[in-house]
This record gives C-alpha cells, structure tokens and sequence, in this order.
C-alpha cells in the first residue's frame, strides 16, 4: 500500500484517543463477508482499506506477510491502534477469536456507554 503524510494526517482526523490506550476510530464502517463486528473503513489513493490495516502499516510500519491476520489485542474491532494490532496466523486469530467468544470481555474502561455513544452517534439508539 502506498501512503504520504497527507494521508496519515488525514487518516488521524478520524481518530479519537480514549484514556484506555484505544483509538477509536469515527470515520467510514463496514462490516465485510461474513462479519458480525464493525471495522473502520479509509479510502487512499482511490482504494478503501481497513482503517486498522492502515494504521498498521502506515502508522506502526508493519506490513503483513502472505498468510499474515492483525488481531485486536484489546477486543475492539473499531480500535486502530497500531500498539493494539498484533500480527498473528490465520489459525492464531480464529483461536483467540473462539476463545474471546466464550467468556472474554472488552477492557474495563472502554464502557458499553462509551461503545454506544461512538458507534450510533449522539441520540442514537443500538437496534435490538
């Protein structure tokens, strides 16, 4: 992926740093094949990318390898932290991801409040 300071610069527009260390990102969402979770979605050089894949490489100068995934390593897929983003195997993620699913929660500072407020905007409502 090719990027400049321009797009770093616009890139960090979309960034809220939370006191937990995330950053939560308030730009463009997508959910993609097959995905329950939200994931943030930037456009560079006409081409729309995953926010954290960006980060990753833009931002932390990790770029993966054939075979490569990036796991959140703080549970927040709308996290885009380079510092949260841990390369990992593609069977590493799907363990971690099963194992998130039966018992693992989000970190104790990031609230569902502060998940509610970010994700549906001022005076929106999750759907039940």
């Amino acid at each position: 992926m090719t990027f400049d300071e321009d797009d770093i610069t616009r890139f960090m527009r979309y960034v809220d740093k939370l006191p937990n260390g995330c950053w939560f990102w308030t730009g463009a969402r997508s959910r993609g094949k097959g995905n329950r979770k939200w994931y943030g979605s930037f456009r560079v050089k006409g081409k729309v990318v995953r926010a954290h894949r960006f980060a990753c490489d833009a931002i932390g100068g990790n770029t993966l390898k054939r075979g490569e995934h990036r796991d959140h390593t703080c549970c927040f897929s709308l996290c885009v932290n380079p510092d949260h983003l841990e390369i990992v195997s593609r069977e590493e993620n799907q363990r971690r991801k099963m194992a998130r699913k039966v018992g693992a929660a989000l970190p104790e500072d990031l609230s569902a409040t502060t998940l509610a407020g970010g994700l549906f905007g001022p005076g929106q409502e999750a759907a039940e």
